[in-house]
Formats: structure tokens, C-alpha cells, sequence
């Protein structure tokens, strides 16, 4: 359980540690106009003040989505990225809610050339001269495959504008990496401070080993990182299954990493959820249908469970509050 020292390496972004790339990150981050109607940015989903959450049962950009806004502080811990893992690098992640007609309705095209009009000279200094966006010829104003001005371009150019994408992608990542959790009272626990926990929080961490919590919520993020199902949740959000069958077609996704064939098992499965700062990040649940934690630890318990072991677990999970992000990646920018 104990936080790692280092962060694990990046799949594919040679700029994930570059100070430069996590300014642009952090810049782009809050840029409301890398969205159709100029108002939504990946902050409206997830903001500091909610640690990167937006404390909303389902998220809401442009339209509702179906889902709740996971925090971004374990993020770079991860390998899996959304609730149905359809991102298999933090760097390909921002790409989804870019081009989802619900949240930022913006395609690869105006990302590049939104980059061209704003952020050029940061851009070109991390990852060489962007093309030439001016010929409207080449590079119509919107488009994403599918589109008929995008399927209309030549391979070449596709292929420079999707480069395009994939490095403000990289930027982001390197910037959701400076939000990392940093360690909490209980990595300072594990090292030898037994005074960090109480008593009671030293029970609770005994009822999450003996009730087998830890099945599940294990290593340092208390995510095993893998998908399951619940019986409790009888929607059509597929899960699991819906996210491997985008991944496959994701023009984004890391070239390093074998994508799994679904099976049975996928079909309504969901990360296992961090449980670091679990009890500032309400609601819970892939559909935020649990207001409460308290909600969710009786959904798990197994009823041999006494309610003064009920009671202690609470205190141990109120107790997983980790340490906050370093200024200035804790905070808006100054813009």
C-alpha cells in the first residue's frame, strides 16, 4: 500500500517529466477554448477545488454523459484510464473528451489549429515546427475521421494533424503528472510512525484486510486497477466491453501495449476505483449513484461484519486523505 517514491514511466511521451510540457499541460487544461461553444474545459469536470473532480453524481460539458468524473490525483498511476479502461495511456485520454459530442464537441483538427493561433511558441519549442495549418485546402477548419472534410485530406496531412493531437495529449499528461498524490498519514503509518493512525483507524485497516477489501482495493492506489461487475448495477452501460471494443478502433492508444480480447467477464465490468482521498470525492460509483461512502461500504460488507467494525473501517477510509498537489499544479493558472 505504501506510495511509491517515483512515479511509474509514461507509455510513449518522451516530454511526461519536461517542466515545459506540464506549463502547456496546465495551460491548455483551463483554455475553454479548446471547446465548440468556448466555455467548457477539462476543468469543468474536474476541478482543484474538488480535487479534480466535479462532485456531480454524472458529469455535465456541453450535454450530460452517463458517468462520474473520476480525480485526476492518481491518474498517472494508473494504467487503465476511465471507468471502462477505453484509454490505455494518460496521453490518449484528453482525446476522448475532446472529441465526445457531450463534453468538449471539439475535433483533431481545431485542436491543431487552436494550438497554431495560441499556444504556438510553447508548442514548437517541445516538439518542432507545426504544419502549415494556413492552407484551408489541406487543413479544413473542423474535422475528425468520419467527417467528410476529414476523410477528404491526404493521408500526409492526416497523419501531421493527428502528431498534432497526440503531443497536446502528451503536454497534458506531463502536467496531470505534477497532480500525482503525494504520500498521506497513511504511507507515514507504513514507514513506522504508528502514531499516524488512530487506534480505531488501526482496526479499520484490520476489517479492510479481513473482510477482503483488499481482494480488490490493493497496492498503493488501493486499485487493483482491473475491471469488475457488480450485480448491483443493472444498466446498459456495458463497461469494460464497450471500452476494449473503442480502444481497438482508437486512432490514439500506445503501440507498446497488447489491448485484450473481450470476454464474457468485460460485459458491465468497471475499474476498481482508487481509494486515496475516497472520502473527498463523493459521489461514487461509475453512474455517481452512491451519495454517500457509508452507501458504499454496505453495499460491499458481508454481513458477518459487526457494526462497531463497520464504524472503524469508515475511520480508516476517512483516513486515506493523501497530500496535495505542490503550487502551482494545486491551482488555476494565472491567466
Amino acid at each position: 500500500m505504501r506510495l511509491p517514491e517515483a512515479l511509474p514511466p509514461s507509455a510513449e511521451n518522451p516530454v511526461a517529466d519536461d517542466q515545459s510540457a506540464a506549463q502547456l499541460g496546465h495551460v491548455v487544461f483551463f483554455d475553454a477554448r479548446f471547446s465548440s461553444n468556448q466555455q467548457v474545459r477539462c476543468a469543468t469536470c474536474h476541478e482543484p477545488e474538488l480535487y479534480f473532480t466535479d462532485g456531480e453524481a454524472v458529469s455535465t460539458g456541453l450535454a450530460v454523459v452517463t458517468r462520474n468524473s473520476p480525480s485526476l490525483l492518481t491518474s498517472a498511476f494508473m494504467q487503465w484510464q476511465m471507468w471502462d479502461g477505453r484509454a490505455d495511456s494518460l496521453w490518449s485520454q484528453p482525446m476522448l473528451a475532446f472529441e465526445n459530442d457531450k463534453e468538449m464537441d471539439f475535433t483533431r483538427l481545431e485542436i491543431a489549429h487552436r494550438v497554431a493561433l495560441s499556444h504556438r511558441e510553447k508548442y514548437e519549442a517541445l516538439f518542432g515546427a507545426l504544419p502549415d495549418l494556413q492552407d484551408s485546402q489541406r487543413f479544413p477548419a473542423r474535422g475528425k475521421p468520419g467527417d467528410a472534410a476529414w476523410e477528404a485530406m491526404a493521408q500526409a496531412d492526416r497523419v501531421a494533424v493527428d502528431t498534432v493531437a497526440a503531443n497536446v495529449g502528451k503536454a497534458l499528461e506531463a502536467y496531470q503528472r505534477k497532480l500525482a498524490v503525494r504520500p498521506g498519514r497513511l504511507d507515514q503509518f507504513i514507514d513506522g510512525d504508528t502514531t499516524k493512525l488512530s487506534g480505531f483507524e488501526r482496526e479499520g485497516l484490520r476489517v479492510f484486510v479481513a473482510a477482503g477489501c483488499v481482494e480488490c482495493h490493493s497496492g498503493p492506489m488501493l486499485s487493483d486497477g482491473a475491471f469488475h461487475r457488480l450485480e448491483r448495477f443493472s444498466t446498459n452501460d456495458r463497461g469494460r466491453a464497450e471500452g476494449l471494443a473503442a480502444l481497438m478502433q482508437s486512432h490514439f492508444k500506445s503501440s507498446t501495449g497488447t489491448i485484450p480480447l473481450p470476454s464474457a467477464e468485460d460485459e458491465f465490468a468497471f475499474r476498481t476505483p482508487p481509494l486515496r482521498n475516497v472520502s473527498r470525492t463523493a459521489p461514487y460509483g461509475h453512474d455517481g449513484s452512491f451519495a454517500t461512502l457509508e452507501a458504499v461500504v454496505d453495499l460491499h460488507l458481508p454481513s458477518s461484519v459487526k457494526s462497531d467494525e463497520r464504524a472503524a473501517l469508515l475511520a480508516f477510509l476517512n483516513a486515506l486523505v493523501a497530500g496535495d498537489p505542490p503550487s502551482p499544479w494545486n491551482n488555476w493558472p494565472n491567466r
